[in-house]
């Protein structure tokens, strides 16, 4: 509906809320009646309808609903304008179609119980009655059943002959029902029972007693009944019926008679009458309006809206007349959906608009009609789809705009119209949900509801860039358009109009959509001048404009206008989108930076290049659009140009013109409102309609200043051309556009408000945690925190509720209801006047009530909008040159960066990380140093109301900058480590540090009595947090630097510890120990911190704390105390070790063999005089296994919290000591390898049990390791001797032979392992690695072992062959074993002489054990060597005592071979010895005198 002589825009369409989010409670609708309903009948009838029951003086308004598709269903909304929107609706489930009608009533009977219960009227299209008692919803489940007794049931259709039912309509306690036969029934539904003879009743022309027998006496000339109205007029109920043949009849329901009868005129044969509407009699006026449609063609939807008046007469035999004046309205094609009637007015709903007429006017035909635009429209054009240009304006601006083609323009694009597809009041959940099951995306209800904004926006995004394919931005905006007409189109399917909400009390009026309730709001004064016509437009100048009697310059005001329309029709819808979303999205980009660049469309066209076009259009049609382009701009040139030459030729000079230009942007500033502070709070929907309706005026102001901007600046462009004088264009430049910024940004601040979606809480937050876990009690708060962050509740929602809780400042009206039109303008002027200007009456600085909307915000979490909130005024309180008193933002200056520091902090933790989060916390840093920096900001910040909470500075008077800056910084601090940004607390602590001299020096001079802390104790506290801070971002060195500077010693001792601690839990402590830290004058210190440590920590905790020290002490080159802890390392192992299993046993002893290993080699470093270490008094305590972990903050002068520290006592270790003891726990390492038990004592000499378990074991070298360790001269002998008995026993051939654990057995050695892999392994470390075994069996093992131990006890070959022949007399003696025994032949002697185990030993042990055959060989082969010695050996033969033999063994074995063949015994074997041992003693007899007499003759 365009603007013309007989249409005028009065309103528009201001959405309460979205119907799709709330929670159906299903209940069904029990039924006796059997009945069906014929389905032509059913499609004829059923429709998307649906209208609202005021209840009450304070009402609640009930919307019920029916639906075409779902024709059984009755849906029930109930609404209250005195507390919140409900989020659950109930739906009654019939057992058969209903009538699109419905009547609701407040039960208003005496019990308590009943008087919160609804009564519902309602009919189905069978014919069968209801009244039904409903209950509260919540009283409901989710899916119940209406009780039985809660019902009345009656079939209105029980006689065969009557009509069908045509119309039907309901008053408490009764129903009336028109059928096709023209008969009406009166049924007192509710007021008696079904049963009673009175119950039905039908009105009839006749009186008397025919009325009594209804279808015997009816009249067959009576025409169906087309419509039925009800209405209450002077205090009685008429009821008004249209016919259709067009009788127009009133009946009096107190009486039952007919009291009005007229017969309607047809405009056309073909036409006829359809619905009947009846307003209500105003006060004091006795005329009763009424309308009747008239279709001329039921195929074809023309119709025509008749409206009569009805005069009341009182005390006339005639009641009722009808008024000789009428009007009609020609509604043209199109669907007539709903009429309301009020008492002066009409409102007619169709689908492309809500048309309102006066009832009374002096035109007595058509006259002029108001039409409210519809949501439908205003979603079109922020869509960009009322125009075929505007997106590709939107394309062209954005290349414009950005130097890149794709980088930025196409998530600009993108941008744009995601935002204002997620607006407030655009957003409808179904219709967007059915839009992305268009693209086969099908979500469930839950996981729709579930979608945040972001979860939205990243399904709509995936579909824009799989429906593009390629990142083009041509392709990107057409797949956006395509998304977009199908999201208007789901809106015109499932959102469509289906009836009016009316409050005749106050005017309100309203549009039922399937999931949407709106309100119908007025136009400010300036959407009068803008929506108008220029025609119409000098009747609505407002008085607020300086000229609004001037008609001169009424004409140069409109003059311009046109030249701005031009303007804005030159850049399209676009360019006001194009501002908006880079004043938005791109903040570092200013408003004139901003301005320049669209203002390159106006001066030379679109701003992209041919290339760019060709490559995303194609050539011919890039060159299509160039040239379509440059003819648009000389075209648009040329004509602003006579259009600007003609308006200054007007105005007499550009001075006048631009005093109206500075007149009309006065008037569209938003409007300075003195509030009420006493006035009583409208509470409840009327919150969204007011917040809409802001959202939509702040749209069309921001836009018309813009277009206002955009002239400017293009007139001062070419100010040269239009003969504007220097004069004139600084005065547009220094003070028209200031003046246009600060209004563009004041309306762009409301619908930023208006339309940006809150933020939701947190999840970190404790007490969202409480609300969603509904800990807490407080219901409503829950409630609004599950409000949070839904498209449908912007900011202006938490800001007007926020208001009106603080301090009620709305208007005083007379009761809580939905308001009228003018009445919704006058709210939201006063919440855009809040928005701005504040409460009070004295602020006219631009943007004064930012603090309050920031402090608003952030209490509730708000923290996006608050800083750019904050930002953008930050950015224009900076700028040199302002309008106005700007500079007057000054004195709150301090406070706006607080608030926005404080915002920037909270937004940290919101899951930002990385870069977003570092340059959040860098923002913050400036904004604080800022603050303190501003003059008299100490007072300003503790002016913050106690409600600003941990916003809020309280602190004391303070007498200097300095004093103050130091609390300020400390507070700062405190709040960077509360959300644990160590970095940027550490900075306001070296800040902090930087004030303490001054700061308490000052202190100090005022106040001495009162001054309790000193210079060292702040910088104590303060250098402390600097260490906290420092060593929370690992930065070990700083907070070293932070510790030696700390003139405080007791918070420098405590900060130390702290130090060695968090070091050596976050395995970082080898910084002690390698010398990366210059620990002058405090090395003892650490020393102390981690013996402490290392004294209360469970030995089994990585990295050891006993090696950390040992490693200290080795870097400090102090040997012994290195020694000394690493050897109280391996006492603790010891004590330990013994409660542990097997496996950890025998980890903990090899760590004790690498402690010990290490001890030795430390003391071997120090000169042998002091190689030594303190024994322990008490060994007996390192095994308890109690860890304290605290310790006391002040230790007393003297006491040493070292109890471990090495001092000289009378018990003390070195190296022997320590050698031996590594000796011991070696052998029990080896044990516990074997499996063997065995615990070292501590003595000094161990038990031979040990070296018994180690033969036993096979650990041969370990077993020869002690002896050689601890035992010397005969006791190294003994114990040598057990063990080769040992080992030779296991050679028995009787013995099963086992095999030996192990062949690449290592010897320890006395090295320290590395910490960093102390992993036990089967192989022992030592220095030198020897070979054990040379075989596998323990012959070869006794043999290595003889061979390599019996040069420390020659004996040892006669050992082990005694114990051979001992054990086993007959036994083959190994050929390396009569080795030992014969020696080298070469030596001096000749015969059986030699050491301990020479042959004669062997002959003897032969001898001993009978073995008579090998020791008469023996013998005869010495014997014979004897004689048959080399020439040179001769003459040493010859000398005195050269040659002996066991002659007492031979006598021994001659008589044990005779004694043998005496008795029989191996008579031929001793017969052939004894002859054997005979023949050889002989020889060598001779040979012995042959010798002897040589030596006599020698000597002679």
């Amino acid at each position: 509906m365009g603007s013309s002589s007989r249409w005028r825009m009065a309103g528009m369409e201001a959405p309460l809320r979205n119907t799709d989010s709330i929670e159906w409670r299903q209940v069904s609708v029990p039924s006796s009646s059997s009945g069906s309903t014929p389905s032509t009948l059913e499609n004829s009838v059923a429709k998307d309808f649906a209208s609202c029951c005021a209840i009450g003086d304070s009402p609640t308004y009930v919307i019920w609903k029916t639906s075409k598709a779902q024709p059984n269903f009755l849906e029930i909304i109930e609404l209250s304008s005195s507390k919140e929107l409900s989020r659950s609706g109930l739906r009654l489930i019939f057992p058969d179609s209903i009538f699109p009608f419905a009547f609701i009533y407040r039960d208003e009977s005496n019990s308590s119980v009943s008087r919160n219960h609804f009564v519902l009227y309602t009919l189905t299209i069978s014919g069968v009655a209801y009244c039904i008692t409903l209950k509260k919803i919540f009283d409901y489940g989710t899916s119940s059943q209406v009780s039985a007794d809660d019902i009345i049931e009656y079939n209105t259709q029980i006689q065969p002959g009557w009509g069908t039912i045509t119309a039907v309509t309901a008053a408490e306690g009764c129903m009336l029902i028109g059928r096709s036969d023209g008969s009406i029934g009166f049924f007192q539904l509710g007021t008696l029972d079904p049963s009673n003879s009175g119950f039905v009743y039908e009105l009839r022309d006749d009186a008397g007693f025919g009325r009594l027998w209804g279808i015997l006496s009816r009249s067959p000339t009576l025409a169906a009944v087309q419509d039925l109205a009800l209405s209450d007029v002077l205090q009685r109920k008429l009821l008004f019926v249209l016919h259709s043949d067009g009788s127009f009849r009133v009946w009096d329901l107190s009486s039952r008679s007919k009291i009005f009868s007229h017969a309607m005129t047809i405009p056309t044969p073909s036409g006829a009458f359809i619905n009947l509407w009846v307003g209500e009699t105003a006060n004091n006026i006795d005329i009763i309006p009424f309308a009747v449609l008239h279709k001329e063609n039921l195929e074809v939807s023309t119709a025509t809206l008749f409206l009569y008046c009805l005069r009341c007469h009182v005390g006339n035999r005639v009641p009722l007349s009808l008024e000789t004046s009428s009007r009609k309205i020609s509604l043209g094609e199109g669907e007539l959906i709903d009429v309301k009637v009020t008492s002066d007015k009409v409102w007619i709903l169709k689908e492309e608009g809500l048309i309102m007429q006066d009832l009374f006017c002096d035109d007595t035909t058509e006259g002029l009609s108001h039409y409210y635009a519809l949501q439908e429209n205003f979603i079109a054009d922020l869509l960009f789809q009322s125009s075929e240009h505007s997106p590709d304006d939107l394309l062209w601006l954005a290349h414009s705009t950005f130097s890149s083609s794709k980088e930025e323009v196409i998530p600009f694009i993108s941008s744009v119209f995601m935002r204002v597809l997620l607006f407030p009041g655009v957003y409808c959940g179904t219709v967007l949900r059915r839009t992305l099951e268009d693209y086969n995306k099908y979500f469930t209800d839950s996981e729709f509801v579930s979608f945040t904004i972001g979860g939205l926006k990243a399904e709509i995004l995936s579909i824009i860039e799989h429906q593009s394919g390629i990142e083009n931005p041509v392709a990107i905006l057409q797949c956006w358009k395509n998304m977009c007409s199908r999201y208007i189109n789901n809106w015109l399917k499932y959102n469509a109009s289906c009836g009016l909400l009316m409050d005749p009390s106050t005017g309100a009026v309203g549009v039922v959509r399937n999931n949407t309730i709106s309100l119908c709001r007025g136009l400010e004064d300036a959407e009068h001048i803008i929506y108008g016509s220029f025609e119409e437009r000098n009747s609505y100048l407002s008085p607020g404009l300086v000229f609004s009697d001037d008609k001169f310059n009424q004409k140069i005001l409109f003059e311009l206008l046109q030249c701005v329309r031009s303007v804005s029709q030159q850049l399209g819808k676009a360019s006001s989108a194009v501002f908006y979303e880079l004043l938005v999205k791109t903040p570092q980009m200013s408003p004139e930076d901003v301005v320049v660049r669209v203002l390159k469309v106006l001066e030379t066209g679109h701003g992209s290049s041919t290339s760019v076009r060709i490559s995303e259009l194609g050539a011919d049609t890039a060159w299509e659009k160039e040239l379509s382009n440059h003819k648009n701009l000389r075209k648009f040139s040329a004509n602003m140009f006579l259009s600007l030459h003609a308006l200054c030729q007007k105005a007499n000079s550009w001075s006048n013109v631009l005093n109206v230009v500075e007149s009309y942007l006065n008037f569209l500033v938003p409007q300075k409102v003195v509030l009420n502070v006493d006035a009583e709070t409208i509470l409840g929907v009327n919150y969204s309609a007011i917040v809409q309706s802001v959202s939509q005026i702040s749209k069309v102001m921001f836009e018309s200043v813009l277009d206002v901007l955009m002239l400017l600046s293009y007139m001062t462009g070419i100010s040269g051309q239009i003969n504007m004088s220097q004069e004139d264009v600084s005065k547009v430049k220094l003070e028209l556009i200031p003046m246009i910024h600060e209004i563009v940004t004041e309306w762009h601040i409301i619908h930023f408000f208006g339309t940006t979606p809150s933020e939701s809480l947190a999840i970190e937050d404790f007490s969202y945690q409480l609300s969603s876990l509904q800990i807490d009690s407080n219901v409503d708060k829950r409630l609004w925190n599950g409000k949070l962050g839904k498209c449908e509740y912007p900011l202006a929602y938490v800001l007007l509720l926020s208001m009106q809780s603080s301090c009620g400042q709305m208007r005083t009206l007379p009761a809580n209801r939905f308001q009228h039109p003018s009445t919704l303008i006058s709210l939201t002027r006063e919440f855009s006047s809040w928005i701005i200007w504040g409460s009070t009456d004295d602020s006219s600085v631009f943007f004064s009530n930012a603090i309050d909307l920031a402090l608003v915000l952030l209490r509730h979490g708000q923290y996006n909008a608050t800083e750019y909130l904050l930002a953008l005024v930050d950015a224009y309180s900076r700028k040199e040159k302002t309008f106005g008193s700007l500079q007057s933002v000054d004195d709150k200056l301090s406070v706006l960066l607080h608030l926005l520091g404080c915002c920037l902090v909270a937004q940290t933790q919101h899951g930002l990380h990385g870069p977003v989060k570092d340059k959040k916390v860098g923002e913050a840093l400036r904004c604080f140093f800022r603050a303190a920096s501003v003059e008299g900001s100490s007072e300003v910040l503790r002016s913050l109301p106690h409600e600003a909470g941990w916003l809020r500075i309280d602190f004391s008077t303070s007498a200097s900058v300095a004093e103050w800056k130091l609390q300020y910084y400390q507070w700062v601090m405190q709040l960077f480590e509360q959300y644990n940004l160590s970095d940027a607390a550490c900075q306001f602590a070296l800040a902090a540090l930087e004030q303490v001299d001054e700061a308490l020096s000052t202190m100090n001079s005022s106040s001495s009595e009162d001054f309790l802390e000193t210079v060292t104790t702040v910088k104590g506290r303060l250098w402390a947090n600097v260490f906290k801070f420092t060593l929370d971002l690992n930065n070990y060195h700083d907070a070293y630097c932070a510790i030696i500077s700390n003139p405080d010693e007791e918070s420098k001792n405590i900060s130390l510890r702290r130090l060695v601690f968090v070091l050596y839990e976050r395995g970082a402590v080898k910084i002690l120990c390698n010398g990366q830290l210059p620990l002058i004058g405090l090395a003892d210190k650490v020393e102390r911190e981690l013996a402490w440590k290392a004294e209360r920590t469970d030995i089994s905790t990585k990295p050891n704390p006993f090696k950390l020290l040992y490693a200290f002490e080795m870097h400090r080159q102090n040997w012994r105390k290195a020694a000394s802890y690493i050897y109280l390392y391996s006492l603790r192992l010891r004590a330990e070790s013994t409660m542990k299993d097997h496996q950890t046993r025998s980890s903990m002893l090899q760590e004790r063999l690498n402690g010990l290993a290490a001890a030795v080699n430390s003391l071997q470093l120090v000169h042998p005089s002091y190689a030594w270490i303190d024994s322990p008094v008490d060994e007996t305590l390192l095994g308890t296994e109690n860890y304290p972990n605290k310790r006391a903050r002040i230790t007393e002068q003297g006491q040493s919290t070292d109890d471990i520290s090495p001092q000289k006592r009378p018990s003390y270790l070195d190296v022997e000591k320590l050698e031996k003891e590594f000796t011991l726990t070696s052998a029990e390492y080896v044990l516990s390898l074997a499996g063997v038990k065995w615990t070292f004592s501590g003595t000094e000499k161990p038990s031979a049990e040990l070296i018994d378990q180690l033969v036993e074991s096979n650990s041969y070298d370990m077993a020869f390791t002690v002896i050689l360790k601890f035992w010397k001269g005969s006791g190294l002998k003994r114990e040598l001797e057990r063990v080769f008995i040992a080992m030779a026993l296991k050679c028995r051939p009787s013995r099963q032979i086992s095999s030996m654990y192990g062949k690449n057995r290592k010897m320890y050695g006395l090295l320290l392992t590395s910490s960093e892999d102390e992993a036990v392994h089967d192989s022992l470390d030592a220095a030198t690695t020897a070979q054990q075994f040379e075989g596998s069996g323990h012959w070869e093992t006794l043999e290595f072992y003889l061979d390599k131990y019996r040069l420390f006890h020659p004996r040892l070959p006669l050992i082990v062959a005694g114990t051979l022949l001992s054990a086993d007399s007959q036994i083959e003696l190994p050929l390396w074993l009569v080795r030992h025994f014969k020696g080298d032949r070469s030596g001096s002697g000749f015969g059986m002489s030699g050491g301990e185990s020479d042959p004669a030993s062997l002959f003897r042990l032969y001898v001993d054990y009978g073995r008579h055959a090998e020791a008469t060989n023996l013998l005869v082969e010495y014997m014979e060597s004897l004689g048959a010695l080399r020439p040179a050996d001769v003459i040493r033969r010859k000398k005195t005592f050269a040659v002996w033999f066991p002659y007492t063994s031979i006598e021994r074995l001659w008589c044990m071979l005779e004694e043998s063949i005496k008795v029989g015994h191996r008579i031929d074997q001793s017969e052939k010895l004894k002859k054997l041992l005979h023949g050889v003693l002989l020889n060598h007899l001779n040979l012995l005198k042959v010798d002897s007499d040589d030596i006599r003759s020698s000597a002679s």
